[in-house]
This record gives structure tokens, C-alpha cells and sequence, in this order.
């Protein structure tokens, strides 16, 4: 064996004569088997797995990871896959455009030995269909309760079947013990409607007897690594390690290596409850899972029964506990278990039960065991197709196919279960044969074409040896079986004798063993062995164990029963009930030929797609070319044959009908066929040597396809261009239209000064979009801000006329006029005004002559009052001269007749002159003698004056204002004159002044409220008012309703101290471009609601700064300083000032526009659209590349490997500096709002990764280290967080050539390294990928 390590060429290689390395070893010079391997090895050297042969891709299992699966390499085929390099994503894609193209079904077969990398080869070509039906609109929403889309359902169906269907074995640590045969049903449209998973002869014997060296099923150690965990589950099922069960412990085998059985449990949960098994039923499947377990513990003895019958041996069970414990996971009575298990019964009416031996016993348990998995692994088959399976599954959509079926086995020992799966990759062979040697060669000479006839090895006898009916083996050992006294010696002899002649299968020496058999399959000779053929055959349970679980009390194991009976599909429903009626059963062999042949037939109305898997070396080893063990491989599969039948033949035929209707778009002139094909031989699309014309077809090699795809291409895309221009110039237009009416009813609303109509307008245009720039839009803006001004100052004088307050209308006024503002209102402001100060100087003339008492002034200034109109029922100061006057003169008048009485010495007339004045409360004239009269009007006089001063005296008490004028005013009228008086006339006066003090405080509040909120702020002379209003009126005493006016003028002044205080910080701000202070100061003004000047020029110049980035900000001190600035919430990354805007990031966005630009800055699922940061469009492409390629690293989107996902953005930041900040953001964002912890970690792992190999820009340090600081407090996250921060420190302490030649320094990790991580196999702290460590840091 000629083991080669990487580097160097294997001697079989360089046997062989040189030539250049070719990808399509069609158009190698030299074509033979060893020219073959040296081109598969020198490729396989450069990490080339895949090679094709024409259009069959050879697939090299490389044993190791590769980042070939990326979305950017992903990316670069889905745009046109014919001119990169061979990759399983080119099959796909061929598949997929064949099938849109041709509307036809499509196939793609993967074939190979066991270990050869089928099942991985799957999993990417079925990643990569879900993509294309993605980019062709394929929904993303949930299904059946499930978040997930159907593309992820039929990757997450892959993780369930490969846990419950998968095992290791000594040539593969994931190798598929079933068949898979999934269809995946497409629109005309090219996305998914649905899809199916049907499985072929699951390996059940595995399950009871897993060969040396290899493992069960991988849920069994899954399980048993989660309980070790879980306490709880390990005592409810009884569980233990491996080596504690029988049908694990066979083997010496347990784990393997690199992969955590715990982490795999936890992937097999998500996905079970992704297909809405709740958790109650993923109980049931531990239970039966451990059910399994201990009946496989269950052992058996001897025992002689002496009841006189002919058979009295038996057995029983040797440990009841295991048989306890079983028919309590399984729910059945432990009388009726062990009964199934040691007897079995006859007869219809009376039931006759004969004893097991204990090797019966034995096969019985084995029996259950199987069936009871069976059952499960066809359950769960149902739930798949249950969810996978919509409407789109119907004849009118057409599907792709792709068959993922066990490989080739050639084992030590062999047996029933290696004879079904080397029979089915024979036929798969055979199937290959015709599709690509005798079919091609057939058409050849049906079209008239000449090419040379190569030969190949054609094992179709070989097939019919196994499945031609009546000698074929499959259907003897069915015969056999219904044959009295059948056994497997009677089934060799036979079978040997019907086929002594037959060159495919010989009788084994018998140092071989002679009862064994060698059939010679096209893969090489294969020893079988007869013994068991027969009973590995039987499908069918003893009627006692069929019918055991009928009794179990959990109605589960009855779905399992049904599920075992119907299968996967529940397609065997009818043939059941068919098969009830016969006495023989089909055999298992016979089943899957049945089954087989459906297939097959499946297969031939599809066009297929072949891959042919190679094993490079048994070992598994990453960069291990074994060249022997390749030859071998190479010769059996026919590939050199197929080289050569490639490179002389015409692999693509067409009808030329179907030609001329494909491609006549390429020159529409042409009329028919044939004319077409020689004016694209004359525009040289037809190119010389590379077709031919046939009878009914044109034959073309695989190149002159390409090139005539390439052209339609290039017709399609200039008609698609073309098309996409009508249908802009379209959409431009009627969005003209549509701008030009907002607009112009913007206009109209400005120009009829409607506040609402304006309002509606500019929600128009704004829900619209892209809009914002226009300058009619910020006219109206400004109008409807001064319409808004201009009603507040309506309201105000209209508030202050319906108050007739001086001070109030004095400052509406002047406010409306600073505004320039010609208000409704206005006119009778200024009348009202004008009046009221009338009315006040006319008051303070009439209080004037009142203090004064003389007539004439009371007559001018009543004079002056009637030309007001001053009434005195609403002016007291009127009715108080009225009244004096009327005193004054009507004592003038009777001190004349009291006078003239005396004149005339007329005593009554004197005393009633006197009487009179006394009435009236006038003094007498001094010189009156009469003494009788003096002490009469003395004694009246006394009597009076007493009365009125009480009344005086109560009246100030009460602090009555009215019933103080009212007393004041009958002392006056009776003369009385004395400190009650003047105590009354002091009251009226600081009354009047409380009045005038609390109108004035009122008025300044009011004007302090407006102005408050107005653009040109309030003066402090404004406050000055306030403050003295306030304090000259605390010296009074108040009303409640006063006391409540002046709390709530106290509280306007003190948030106008606040407003000025502010004003006063912005203004000084502003002097000093103090940022920090500006941004402080300007968070409370608009809090407040303030609009000032200042406001607005401190936000302008926050935003200037900004602008100017973070590079100048950072100031050259410690690194406690830098994080103490990094802290301010200035510097929270959605803040980084080349972020695109909300609307550009949503750009192109049709539907969910408005969630887009919601989630700009948090945690989604959705792929972006463009950048987030400001891009230019080639850079843009990539950074929606890494954002899938971030989204498939977490986990968010399923992916097979994920760890290439990661260390492609790593390559991509590491190589791009211009993407670095891009890569930070899309972290910031995804780790922002996201509740999902698994999602969370792998973000933080990569975020970690990524500051370990490069920095983000000086313009964006200080906004990651915010984020990382504010995250450093979070209790979850907080140690990667804090790891981050102190790979930021070293970096922040060197200069920019120090820093890049680390960057230089440093690489990559390796995908082992990767994957380690995330399987928490490796730490990043304990164990990182390179040299800094991790310390405290200053947070």
C-alpha cells in the first residue's frame, strides 16, 4: 500500500506522464487510470476535492474541514456557477436550472463506498437548493406553530435521521445505516412548496448487535452523555454508562472522537421541537429508547418444565430487576412481558403455549428490540413528512431529487443486511451504466453520428443474479422461506446449483467456509455468509410479540406499532390489508427489491446528476492520499471509461425542435432549426468540432452547451435589462406623479396657511420617504412651527381681553408685535388697553379729588368719568365722588341757610339748618350760642357717631372689603372723622394695590409660560417681575383661590429660573464648544420642551462635532481616562456617524420596510439588504455576505459548518480594513435585544475572535468600547465583554505602525480551532489562539 502524506506524489501517480492539472479531466491529453489518480491526487494536495468528468463530479472525502461552504463561495455560484471551479454547488445548481429551464424532474444521485462523504455532500447540496429558492422569493415564515421556514425543515430533518439512522463503524464516524431518497418539490417560480423523505431497509441489527469496532445508533450514547447531566433522567430511565448495557458494550467502542454527545442531544431536542414533538413525546422516545436498553440486559437459563409434554425445556429469567424495569418503561405488566419472552403460542380457540429455549428466548428479545426501534425510527419518519409535506407536493410541480443511500460494504463478516446494500449500489451502478455508456451510445448510432465505441464493465448479470425472478437470490430465499423444512443449507445448495455456470458468484474454499458464497460485484468479490439468511430475512414477529404492546397502557407504543406496519410514508396501508389475506408474508429481501424498483423507477423519469464519492484512505485521515485503495476505486466506478466517452462523445443532445424554441431568441430572423444552428455557427457561438448535427438532434460536448448557455444568457439578461428599464422608467414616473401632487398640496396648504392641511401634507410626503431634503417641505415645517407660535399668541389675547387685565394685554401685545403678527384679536386688545388706561387715570383723578374734597375737582373729574362713561354701579371711586360731591355742595347749602337764618335771628330756621347738617353729618358753623340746641344736635350727634364707629370697626375685622366701603362711606356721611376712618380708608388702599400687584404677577406668568417655549427664550428682566410680584404680595393676607394663584406662579418661575439657567449653560457651551456639556445641558432643554435659539444652535453644533468623528476626541492620556469618556452614551455605536440613515439601510426593501428600519440597530433574523455602514456597492455586496455568514456562525440560519462561516468574516476583516468597522456593527446589532443565549454566545465568541486579529478604526474605538464597557456589568456576558476590553487596552497603547505589523502577525484561526470553541471543547480564555492572555482591566 502506498501510503502519500501531503506534498508528495504517490509512485502510482508518478507512473504516469505529466500533464497540466485539470479540473474536467475530459480535456486531459492523456486518459488512463493512473493519469486519472495523478490528476485527483495533485488536485486533492491543493485542498481540490472535486473534479469533474463532464458534467459527474468526483467528490474526494478530504476527512477534515474546509472552507468551501461559505455564503461568499455560495454566493459566487448562485451568479454563474459554469465559470468556477467544480464544487457540489455547481451539481445543484445545474440541477436546479435544468429543472426551470426544462420544467423537467431532476435527480441527483450520490453514490460511494461507506465513509466516502455522501451524507455531507447531501447536506450542502440541499443547502445550497433552500438558498436558490431564498433568492427566488421562497417564504421565510414559520409553519405548523414553527418559527422555522420549510428550508430549515429539511435541514433540521437531517439532524433527526442522521442521530436515529447514523452509527460509526470502522469506516466512517457518521456513516447512514438507511437509505434516503428526498424529493424537494419547486415552483414554476423556482422556490420550495414542500418536500418528502422516504427511507430504505434501516439496519436494524444493529441495534441488537453493533460489530467490533462500531457503535448503535448515535441517540443511544446521546442520550446516555445527556443524563450523566441530569440526574433526574438518569434515575427516572435507569440509565448508566455504556458499558452497563448489552447491545452497546458488544463493541469496545464508545465515542468518538471530537464530538460531544451532549451538544448533539441538544441539537436532536431543537430540532424534534422544531417538528412540534412537544415534550411530553420526546419522553416517550427516552423511555423507549431506555426500554431498549434494559431488554437488551435481560438474560435467560435453563428449565425443565415436568408437565408430561413432549417439549418440557425451557427457560426463564435469570435478573427480574432488568425485567421489571422494562415492563415499567414500556407499561406493561412484568407477567405479560416475561410470558412473550419465554413462550410462544398456537391454536385459534385454545391457545397451546410452548417454552422458548434459551436461545430462542434470546432471538425473541432481539426480535422486540428491533421492532420496537423500527417502530420509532418510522414515527418519526411520519412527524418529518407530516411537516415537510404541504400543497406544492402535487404532479403540477416538479422536483429534485437526491439520494443519499448506504455505500458499499465489504466487512469481515457478511451478511443478509451487506447482501441488500451492495445489491442496491450495484443497480444504482447499473443504473449509472446506462445513463452514461449504453443509452449515450445507443442515440449515437439511432442519430447517424460515428464515434468510437468504448467499453465498459456492464453488471447488469451481476443484478439479475440478485433480483430476476425466479432466480434471483432475494426471490429463492423467499421460496425457501415458504418451503416446509426450508433452511439456509438447502438455500445455498440451490442456489449454487441454479448458478454453477454463472462467472458472478463461486463456492468458497474451505478454509473460506463451506457454507458460505463469493458473489462478484462490480466493486470487487464479496464473501457471504448463508448462516441466518433465511431468519434475518423474516419481517414478520411471532403473533404473541406483534401483538404484546396492544396491552401496553401507554397508547404510544400502539402509534409505533402502526408506524413500523405503514412506514415512513404511510404508503404501505393498502398493501397490509392485501397482504392479511395471503398465508405467506413478503420477505424483507423482497420488500426492498419492491422497494428498489420503485425507486428506480422514479430515477428514470428524472434527469439525472451523478456524484461519485471517493474514499482516499481507510483511515480517515485528513491529508492522506492512499493511491492503491483510489485506483481501486477509480477502476470499479467506471470513471476512466466515462473520461473517455466524454471526451470523444456528444453528452448533450436536443431535439431540434426543442433547440429552436429554447434558443431562438439568440437571432428571432431564423425560421427553423437549421438555419438557426448555422447563424450561430456563423457568429462563432456554434464553435468547430464541439457539435454535430443528427437526424432529429443537434449532439454538442459539454463546452458547446456552455457556450450556448452563456449566450442566452447575455439575449436574457439584455431583455431583462431592457424590461427592468420600462418597468423603473414606470415606477419613476408614477412616483413623480405622485411626488408632484404631495407637493403640490403641500404648496396649496402653505399658501392657505392651514395648519391641518399642512400637517396631513407633510405626513404624506414623510410616510413616502426620501423625501426630507425638498425645500418646500422645510418651509412648511417652519410655517406650521409659526403657525403653532401664532395661536398661542391668539390664545393669550384672547385670555387676557376676556380678563381686561392691563399688565395682562400690555405683554399679549408686545409679544404679538415682537412676532410681527397681525392677529384677529389685536385691534381689540389695543382698544380694550386703551380704554382700560382711560378708565385708570380717571379713577386715580377721582381718588385724588376725593382725598382732596374740593367741588371742583370732584366736578372735573366726574366731567372726566362721563366721558368714559364710567358709571358708578361698576367704578366705586365714581359713586364715592358722586356722593361726596353731593355732600360738599348740599353742606355749602345749608351752611348759607344756616347763615342766612342767623342773619336773620331766625332761631327754627337755625335749628333746623342745624338739624338738618346733623341729619347729614355736617359740622355746625362754629359761633352757635343757643345752648339747647347745642347739647340737642350734641346728644344726637354722639348717638349717631357711636353707631357708625361699631359698624366701621366689625366690618375691618372681618376684612370685608365691600362692607368696609359700605361703613366707611356712612362714617363719612355722618362726619365722623377719627383713626377708624383713616384705618378704613388704608384697608380700600391696600386692597386696591393687591389687586393691581396680583394682575401684574399674573400677566408676567402668562408671558413667562410663552415665551418659555418659544424661539427666542425669556429675559431675565421678565423674571425680575415675577419675583417682585411675588414678594411685594406676600406681605398680604389671601383668599384661598389667591393662595393657589400664587403656588402656581411660584412653580412657573422657578422652571423659568430653570429655563434661564439652562439658556445660560447652552450659551456658554457654545462659546467653549463644550461637548459634554452641550449634549448634558441640551438633554434637559428638550425635556423641558424648549425651542430657543440656543437649543437649536447647540444641537446643530453637537452634530457638526460629531462629524468630525470620535479620532480628535480622544485625548492622549491613560486608558482609565479613554474608557471614563468611552462611557458617555455620545459614543453607543447606532450613533457612528457613517452609518447609513434608517430609509437608505431599508432601501429596496418591498415588504416589512418599516420592522427594517425598526431593527436597524437590534438583533433580527432577516438577512440585510446593504451595508450598515456607508459602503460602496462592492464592499456593500460583502457585508450582506457576512451578515449571512454571521447569522449561519450563531446559528440563527442552519448551517453544516459553521465554523467556516466564522473564519470567513475573520479572512474578510483581516484582509479589508474598510470592512472592519462593517463586521464590529453587525456584531453590536446582533448581540443588541436578542434574547436567544445560544445565539448570544457564539456572538460573543466571534466577537472575541475578531478583536484578536484586527482593530476597528480610530473613528470607531471609542463606539465598540462603549458597548463592550456597557456590556462588562452584564452578569451573563460579562467575561467577554471584559476579555475584549483588555485586547482593546494593548492595542490602544500602540502607535498605528506597532498596530498594523500585529495585525500582519497575526492569523487566522484554523477551523479545528473554531469548531473546538464552539463545541466547548476549547476555551478562549484558557486556551487561546494566540499569545495575549486574559487580565483585569480598568471597567
Amino acid at each position: 500500500m502506498t501510503n502519500q502524506r501531503h506534498g508528495e506524489l504517490s509512485e502510482l501517480s508518478r507512473s504516469a506522464p505529466e500533464q497540466t492539472i485539470c479540473a474536467n479531466m475530459v480535456k486531459m491529453h492523456f486518459l488512463d487510470e493512473k493519469s486519472c489518480l495523478r490528476n485527483l491526487e495533485m488536485r486533492f494536495k491543493e485542498d481540490a476535492i472535486y473534479t469533474y468528468v463532464g458534467t459527474v463530479l468526483i467528490s474526494v472525502n478530504p476527512f477534515r474541514q474546509l472552507p468551501l461552504y461559505t455564503p461568499d463561495v455560495r454566493e459566487r455560484y448562485t451568479e454563474n456557477a459554469s465559470v468556477e471551479p467544480p464544487h457540489v454547488f455547481a451539481i445543484a445548481d445545474y440541477a436546479y436550472r435544468e429543472l426551470l429551464d426544462k420544467w423537467r424532474d431532476q435527480s441527483v444521485i450520490v453514490s460511494g463506498e461507506s465513509g466516502a462523504g455522501k451524507t455531507e455532500a447531501t447536506k450542502v447540496l440541499l443547502e445550497y437548493l433552500m438558498e436558490m429558492s431564498n433568492r427566488s422569493g421562497g417564504s421565510t415564515g414559520g409553519f405548523e406553530g414553527s418559527e422555522e421556514s420549510l428550508e430549515d425543515l429539511c435541514l433540521y430533518a437531517q439532524t433527526l435521521l442522521e442521530a436515529f439512522g447514523n452509527a460509526k463503524t470502522v469506516r466512517n464516524d457518521n456513516s447512514s445505516r438507511f437509505g434516503k431518497w428526498i424529493e424537494v418539490y419547486f415552483s414554476r417560480a423556482g422556490t420550495i412548496q414542500g418536500a418528502v423523505i422516504n427511507t430504505y431497509l434501516l439496519e436494524k441489527s444493529r441495534v441488537v448487535h453493533p460489530e467490533d469496532g462500531e457503535r448503535n445508533f448515535h441517540v443511544f450514547y446521546e442520550l446516555l452523555d445527556h443524563a450523566k447531566g441530569n440526574p433526574g433522567m438518569m434515575d427516572e430511565y435507569h440509565l448508566g454508562p455504556p458499558e452497563q448495557f448489552y447491545y452497546l458494550n458488544q463493541s469496545s467502542v464508545t465515542t468518538i472522537d471530537g464530538v460531544s454527545g451532549a451538544q448533539e442531544f441538544d441539537k436532536l431536542v431543537e430540532a424534534m421541537k422544531v417538528f412540534g414533538l412537544t415534550t411530553q413525546e420526546q419522553k416517550q422516545f427516552w423511555k423507549t429508547i431506555s426500554a431498549i436498553l434494559h431488554l437488551g440486559n435481560i438474560k435467560f437459563e435453563g428449565k425443565h418444565f415436568d408437565d408430561g409434554s413432549a417439549n418440557s425445556d425451557g427457560s426463564a429469567v435469570i435478573n427480574h430487576e432488568e425485567l421489571e424495569i422494562t415492563a415499567k418503561l414500556l407499561d406493561l405488566p412484568k407477567e405479560t412481558l416475561e410470558k412473550a419472552l419465554l413462550f410462544r403460542s398456537y391454536g385459534n380457540r385454545s391457545l397451546i403455549y410452548v417454552p422458548y429455549e434459551p436461545k430462542d428466548a434470546y432471538v425473541a428479545r432481539e426480535a422486540l428490540a428491533k421492532s420496537l426501534y423500527s417502530g420509532l425510527f418510522n414515527y418519526l419518519g411520519q412527524r418529518i413528512n407530516a411537516s415537510l409535506k404541504r400543497e406544492g407536493c402535487n404532479p403540477s410541480n416538479k422536483t429534485i431529487g437526491v439520494l443519499d443511500i448506504f455505500g458499499f460494504e465489504i466487512l469481515q463478516t457478511n451478511s443478509f443486511e451487506q447482501l441488500c446494500i451492495n445489491f442496491c449500489n450495484e443497480r444504482l451502478q447499473s443504473h449509472f451504466n446506462e445513463e452514461c455508456f449504453r443509452i449515450e451510445q445507443e442515440e449515437y448510432r439511432a442519430e447517424g453520428v460515428e464515434v468510437e465505441e468504448i467499453s465498459y464493465f456492464d453488471n447488469q448479470p451481476c443484478v439479475d443474479l440478485l433480483s430476476l425472478r425466479p432466480t434471483g437470490i432475494f426471490s429463492m430465499i423467499e421460496e425457501e422461506m415458504n418451503t416446509p423444512g426450508g433452511s439456509d443449507s438447502n438455500l445455498l445448495g440451490k442456489f449454487q446449483q441454479i448458478h454453477k455456470e454463472s462467472e458472478y458468484i463461486s463456492k468458497c474454499t474451505p478454509k473460506e467456509g463451506q457454507t458460505n458464497f463469493k458473489i462478484n460485484h462490480y466493486a470487487g468479490e464479496v464473501l457471504y455468509k448463508s448462516e441466518g439468511l433465511l431468519d434475518k430475512s423474516k419481517d414478520a414477529l411471532h403473533a404473541d410479540l406483534e401483538h404484546l404492546m396492544d396491552n401496553s397502557g401507554d397508547k404510544f407504543y400502539g402509534l409505533l406499532k402502526k408506524a413500523r406496519l405503514e412506514g415512513p410514508l404511510k404508503d404501505r396501508g393498502k398493501k397490509l390489508e392485501t397482504t392479511k389475506k395471503k398465508m405467506a408474508q413478503p420477505t424483507l429481501g423482497t420488500q426492498f427489491v419492491a422497494q428498489l424498483k420503485a425507486l428506480m423507477d422514479k430515477l428514470n423519469a428524472t434527469k439525472p446528476h451523478f456524484i461519485k464519492c471517493l474514499k482516499p484512505n481507510m483511515q480517515k485521515q485528513g491529508r492522506l492520499f492512499v493511491a492503491n485503495e483510489m485506483l481501486t476505486q477509480l477502476q470499479y466506478t467506471g470513471i476512466v471509461g466515462l473520461c473517455k466517452i466524454r471526451q470523444i462523445g456528444y453528452p448533450e443532445r436536443m431535439p431540434l425542435e426543442e433547440f429552436y424554441m429554447r434558443y431562438k431568441a439568440i437571432d428571432l430572423k431564423q425560421k427553423t432549426p437549421q438555419d438557426l444552428i448555422l447563424r450561430m455557427a456563423e457568429l462563432m457561438i456554434m464553435k468547430p468540432g464541439l457539435w454535430v448535427l443528427g437526424h432529429s438532434k443537434l449532439l454538442m460536448k459539454h463546452d458547446q452547451h456552455g457556450f450556448i448557455t452563456e449566450t442566452m444568457h447575455k439575449v436574457q439578461a439584455a431583455a431583462a435589462v431592457k424590461c427592468q428599464k420600462l418597468a423603473r422608467r414606470y415606477l419613476v414616473r408614477k412616483w413623480f406623479v405622485k411626488i408632484e401632487a404631495l407637493r403640490t398640496s403641500l404648496k396649496l396648504a402653505v399658501q392657505n396657511r392651514s395648519k391641518n392641511d399642512l400637517l396631513k401634507a407633510i405626513e404624506a410626503i414623510t410616510e413616502h420617504g426620501g423625501m426630507h431634503h425638498i425645500p418646500d417641505l422645510k418651509v412648511a415645517r417652519a410655517l406650521v412651527d409659526r403657525l403653532v407660535e401664532e395661536e398661542k399668541c391668539e390664545a393669550m389675547l384672547l385670555k387676557s381681553i376676556e380678563a381686561a387685565d392691563i399688565n395682562q394685554l400690555k405683554a399679549a401685545l408686545r409679544h404679538t408685535q415682537e412676532m410681527k403678527y397681525e392677529a384677529a384679536s389685536m385691534l381689540a386688545a389695543a382698544t380694550l388697553l386703551k380704554r382700560l388706561e382711560n378708565e385708570q387715570k380717571v379713577r386715580a383723578l377721582l381718588v385724588k379729588a376725593v382725598e382732596g374734597r374740593h367741588v371742583a375737582g370732584l366736578r372735573v373729574a366726574l366731567s372726566h368719568a362721563g366721558q368714559q362713561e364710567m358709571g358708578p354701579d361698576h367704578f366705586p371711586e365714581v359713586r364715592q365722588a358722586q356722593t361726596l360731591l353731593a355732600r360738599l355742595e348740599l353742606n355749602e347749602e345749608l351752611r348759607a341757610r344756616y347763615e342766612a337764618a342767623i342773619a336773620a335771628e331766625s332761631i327754627d330756621d337755625a335749628d333746623a339748618a342745624l338739624n338738618e347738617m346733623t341729619h347729614h353729618g355736617f359740622e355746625h358753623p362754629s359761633g352757635a350760642r343757643e345752648t339747647l340746641a347745642f347739647m340737642e344736635e350734641s346728644k344726637r350727634r354722639s348717638s349717631n357717631l357711636g353707631r357708625t364707629t361699631e359698624a366701621l370697626q366689625a366690618a375691618l375685622n372681618a376684612k370685608n372689603p365691600d362692607a368696609v366701603l359700605l361703613a366707611l362711606e356712612e362714617a363719612l356721611a355722618g362726619g365722623l372723622e377719627g383713626a377708624e376712618v383713616s384705618a378704613a380708608r388704608a384697608f380700600l388702599q391696600e386692597q386696591d394695590q393687591k389687586r393691581t400687584d396680583m394682575g401684574a404677577l399674573m400677566a408676567g406668568c402668562r408671558t413667562l409660560e410663552v415665551k418659555m417655549v418659544s424661539v427666542g427664550g425669556i429675559d431675565k428682566r421678565e423674571l425680575d417681575i415675577v419675583h417682585g410680584c411675588i414678594g411685594a404680595l406676600l406681605k398680604y393676607d389671601f383668599t384661598e383661590e389667591e393662595t393657589h394663584q400664587i403656588t402656581e406662579a411660584q412653580q412657573i418661575l422657578k422652571k423659568g429660573m430653570q429655563v434661564a439657567s439652562i439658556t445660560d449653560s447652552l450659551r456658554v457651551g457654545l462659546e467653549r464648544r463644550d461637548y459634554e456639556a452641550l449634549s448634558k445641558h441640551l438633554g434637559s432643554a428638550l425635556e423641558i420642551g424648549m425651542k430657543s435659539k440656543y437649543v437649536i444652535e447647540a444641537g446643530n453644533l453637537i452634530k457638526a462635532m460629531d462629524r468630525e468623528g470620535p479620532a480628535a476626541a480622544i485625548p492622549q492620556g491613560t486608558m482609565a481616562q479613554i474608557l471614563e469618556i468611552a462611557r458617555d452614551s455620545r459614543w453607543n455605536f447606532h450613533k457612528f456617524n457613517k452609518l447609513r440613515s434608517r430609509e437608505q439601510f431599508a432601501k429596496g426593501k418591498y415588504f416589512s420596510k418599516k420592522k427594517t428600519m425598526e431593527t436597524m440597530f437590534s438583533f433580527s433574523k432577516e438577512v440585510i439588504q446593504t451595508s450598515m455602514t456607508d459602503l460602496e456597492m462592492g464592499l456593500s455586496k460583502v457585508a450582506v455576505i457576512i451578515n449571512k455568514s454571521l447569522l449561519g456562525f450563531t446559528g440563527v440560519r442552519k448551517a453544516s459548518y459553521p465554523a467556516s462561516y466564522g473564519q470567513d468574516i475573520m479572512g474578510k476583516g483581516k484582509s479589508n480594513e474598510a470592512l472592519r468597522d462593517e463586521i464590529y456593527v453587525q456584531l453590536c446589532k446582533h448581540l443588541t435585544d436578542n434574547d436567544d443565549a445560544v445565539v448570544e454566545q457564539r456572538s460573543w465568541i466571534l466577537m472575541c475572535l475578531c478583536i484578536g486579529i484586527f482593530s476597528p478604526s480610530a473613528e470607531f474605538e471609542l463606539y465598540l468600547l462603549n458597548f463592550l464597557i456597557r456590556h462588562s456589568v452584564d452578569e451573563q456576558w460579562s467575561e467577554y465583554a471584559k476579555w475584549c476590553l483588555s485586547h482593546l487596552e494593548e492595542e490602544l497603547d500602540m502607535d498605528e505602525r506597532t498596530l498594523a505589523d500585529a495585525v500582519d502577525r497575526k492569523e487566522v484561526p484554523t477551523l479545528d480551532y473554531i469548531t473546538a470553541v464552539l463545541n466547548n471543547e476549547r476555551s478562549l480564555f484558557t486556551d487561546p489562539f494566540y499569545s495575549s492572555m486574559y487580565r483585569d482591566a480598568p471597567y
